[in-house]
């Protein structure tokens, strides 16, 4: 979820897709696939069916091919912001600076070919879908470019989208939906400013901390209100945060590590941010690509037909 309790004082409208028509959309590509495969791959395709040449898992694929449709249809720009390449990353506990150093290097693609991410990612090219890797957080690129208006929205499940500062999420619940959150909804409503909606997620807790005031948000909000002085304020509780792993001697975050992690995170630089132009796809590469490199299965080559009448 990315930050605890939250659902307590964040309002949402709901809505639909379609109402964002004309409109870019940074889309966490991890939390949309995921979707897809729940409702409809892992029926469709045995575990054999899904893994061709021992090198890719078609999984991505088939939810890309499946999703893009509606999204095009309603003249929506989709951003697929993906997590690193990288199969196994630190837990979220342990130092960014070291795994940045560590990320792989995107333009070497022969050096390393993760089983989802990188035939999915040569599929978009021939799409002509933008999209971006992220160096931490997909969600932290996805906000960035929303909080500077190279996109309109943000698409994630993650209510963490709240604390990297965008301005609106789009969220779709379990069997709910689809739902719009405004991040100046949340802090009129809850009378806080962006910093005191960060410290109230430090002491409920989030992905990176765990706070003292889990499961009592509205006691964290109260806390924060009366706080005369912020910063003495912060340093006062850093004593009671613990880091998110379950190791009770691992080194914890303090507020001011937090507030940097939200408000300046390791994100794609700005000189590398993709291009948000509507897709112009080359639809021959895409079909020998679906048919000729993935295990010449039809039924991926047909689900382009949809694609090519929503353009």
């Amino acid at each position: 979820m990315g930050f605890e309790g939250v659902t307590e004082i964040a309002t949402s409208k709901q809505t639909t897709l379609s109402k964002f028509s004309g409109q870019t959309l940074a889309i966490d590509a991890s939390f949309w696939f995921e979707r897809y495969y729940h409702a409809q791959v892992k029926d469709q395709f045995s575990i054999s069916d899904r893994v061709v040449k021992n090198e890719c898992d078609i999984s991505q694929i088939y939810s890309l091919l499946q999703s893009l449709p509606d999204l095009l249809r309603h003249d929506i720009t989709p951003l697929f912001v993906f997590d690193p390449m990288r199969r196994s990353r630190p837990s979220k506990a342990e130092i960014e600076i070291p795994h940045l150093q560590n990320t792989p290097n995107t333009s070497e693609p022969e050096k390393h070919f993760p089983f989802l991410q990188r035939p999915t990612e040569l599929l978009l090219r021939y799409l002509d879908i933008p999209f971006c890797e992220s160096p931490l957080y997909a969600e932290a690129d996805a906000c960035v470019f929303a909080h500077n208006n190279h996109v309109d929205a943000v698409v994630s499940r993650d209510y963490d989208t709240l604390l990297y500062g965008a301005p609106i999420t789009i969220r779709k619940p379990y069997a709910e939906p689809w739902e719009k959150i405004e991040l100046e909804t949340v802090l009129k409503q809850n009378k806080l400013k962006y910093r005191e909606l960060i410290d109230v997620a430090i002491l409920t807790g989030t992905d990176e901390v765990q706070g003292p005031y889990k499961g009592h948000i509205k006691e964290a909000i109260s806390k924060v209100r009366q706080a005369t002085d912020l910063d003495s304020f912060e340093s006062e509780q850093n004593e009671y945060l613990r880091g998110p792993s379950l190791d009770i001697n691992a080194s914890s975050p303090t507020f001011k590590d937090l507030h940097i992690h939200y408000t300046d995170p390791p994100v794609t630089p700005y000189p590398a941010w993709p291009d948000v132009s509507f897709p112009d796809p080359d639809f021959t590469a895409a079909g020998n690509f679906a048919y000729q490199y993935l295990g010449e299965k039809p039924k991926l080559v047909h689900l382009l037909d949809p694609i090519r009448n929503a353009i």
